[in-house]
């Protein structure tokens, strides 16, 4: 029925603020399966004085060097092996490179791969449009918007836009994004098991979109009509 005894291994791709790891997180507590990403993976190392690699991940964390792909790897290797992992597992932030996507390959069976695409100009328009307070109460100019767009409607502090959310760090975020991502989007198109979500949708289209052709899958492995 399934090519192996886990019917729910499954990635979800997308650009920064695509909603991914919502989309993740949601469909995780759907099928009750764990919510695994890397950067909880290595959070969790680093705190487990116990594990045998936490020391080497605390020395690049604490130092604010990244961690290296091989390490990273064997990290979520021995992650996906975990017995809460018995059914499947959602995962975002993994793979981040194309050599992570080949490595996953030899270590698990991935039944779904999901793009959440949206697309440049909606992302910076997200990002670009966001304003915070001192306090961190988060509004947004239209999706959101205080009623005085220098003013925080909750503690009356002054808002403020981030440097992270300015355009022209947006768009060198998306650059770099298209750069390590596009050639895993192909990795996986080519291998006929990427399926592209509309992302500019409400988020709870968006969760209809990923449910529904994992269900309509599962029904046609089992035979249901």
């Amino acid at each position: 029925m399934f090519k192996n005894e886990k019917p729910f291994e499954l990635i979800v791709l997308g650009p920064p603020v695509s909603g991914k790891g919502t989309q993740t997180e949601l469909v995780a507590k759907t099928f009750s399966i764990p919510h695994i990403s890397t950067g909880v993976i290595l959070h969790a190392i680093k705190s487990d004085t116990s594990h045998p690699m936490s020391a080497e991940v605390r020395d690049y964390m604490d130092n604010g060097k990244l961690v290296p792909t091989e390490l990273v790897n064997k990290l979520v290797a021995e992650r996906i092996k975990g017995e809460d992992c018995k059914f499947g597992y959602a995962m975002d932030g993994f793979p981040r490179t194309l050599e992570q996507a080949q490595f996953l390959d030899s270590a698990a069976d991935i039944d779904y791969v999901f793009l959440i695409k949206v697309t440049d100009e909606i992302i910076i328009e997200r990002m670009s449009g966001r304003r915070v307070c001192k306090n961190g109460h988060t509004w947004h100019l239209k999706y959101s918007p205080p009623k005085n767009p220098t003013i925080c409607d909750t503690c009356g502090e002054p808002l403020f836009q981030r440097d992270d959310d300015k355009p022209e760090t947006v768009q060198s975020r998306l650059d770099i994004y298209h750069r390590e991502t596009d050639s895993i989007v192909e990795y996986y198109r080519s291998k006929g098991m990427l399926k592209e979500i509309d992302g500019e949708q409400h988020i709870e289209e968006v969760y209809y979109q990923i449910v529904r052709q994992m269900v309509d899958d599962l029904r046609s492995k089992v035979g249901w009509k």
